[in-house]
C-alpha cells in the first residue's frame, strides 16, 4: 500500500459516538427504549464497515465491569437523600460520575457524534456529549424534531428528522468536520 493509499484509508476510517437519551426525565434505573443504538449501529456498519462505533451503553457495561448491580443500588439510594454532596458520594457513584466525564471526553475524541433525541424529550447527558464534541470541532449529527431547542441548534452540525434521513446523509457522504 502506498503512503497516499494508507492516508486515504486512515482518513476514511471514522469513529462515531452514539449519544442519546438513556434516562432522560425518568428516575432511578428507568431507562428509555435503547433499541435505537442497535439501529444506528446497523446503519453505520452497513455503510461504514470499518467505522469505530463508541456506544455508551456498551462502553458503560465494559467500564463498570462486574459490579453494575452495586452501582444501580447506590444510584437508587440517592432518591432518599434530600441533599447530595459530590464529595460524600459512595465509591460506586463516584465511579459512575467519572464514567460520565469519560463518556463526554470520548464524544469529543470521536470524529462524529450522532445524537438521538426522539420526539421532544431533552437529555442532559446527550447535551453534555454534544457540547463536548462541538467544542472539540467534531461533526455533531442530531436526529430529532427539536429544531428550535437552543442546545440542539447551537451544538449540531446538521439536524435530521429520522433514521431514514440519517441513512441518506451517510449515503451522500456524511460531511465530517
Amino acid at each position: 500500500m502506498t503512503a497516499a493509499a494508507a492516508t486515504e484509508t486512515v482518513r476514511q476510517t471514522r469513529s462515531y459516538f452514539l449519544a442519546g437519551t438513556m434516562q432522560g426525565a425518568r428516575t432511578g434505573a428507568h431507562l428509555t427504549d435503547q433499541s435505537y443504538r442497535e439501529q444506528l449501529t446497523d446503519c453505520l456498519r452497513a455503510r461504514r464497515p470499518d467505522a469505530v462505533i463508541n456506544d455508551p451503553g456498551v462502553v458503560m457495561a465494559e467500564w463498570l465491569g462486574s459490579h453494575p448491580a452495586d452501582v444501580r443500588a447506590a444510584h437508587a439510594a440517592l432518591a432518599d437523600q434530600p441533599v447530595v454532596r459530590h464529595d460524600e458520594l459512595a465509591p460506586e457513584l463516584r465511579e459512575l460520575t467519572e464514567l460520565f466525564h469519560r463518556l463526554t471526553r470520548l464524544a469529543a475524541e470521536s470524529d462524529v457524534c450522532v445524537a438521538w433525541l426522539p420526539g421532544h424529550e431533552p437529555s442532559m447527558g446527550t447535551a453534555a456529549e454534544m457540547l463536548s464534541a462541538h467544542r472539540a470541532g467534531r461533526t455533531v449529527v442530531t436526529i430529532t424534531d427539536m429544531r428550535q431547542n437552543l442546545a440542539v441548534l447551537s451544538c449540531s452540525t446538521v439536524i435530521l428528522p429520522d433514521l431514514a434521513a440519517f441513512t441518506a446523509w451517510l449515503d451522500a457522504g456524511g460531511d465530517v468536520s
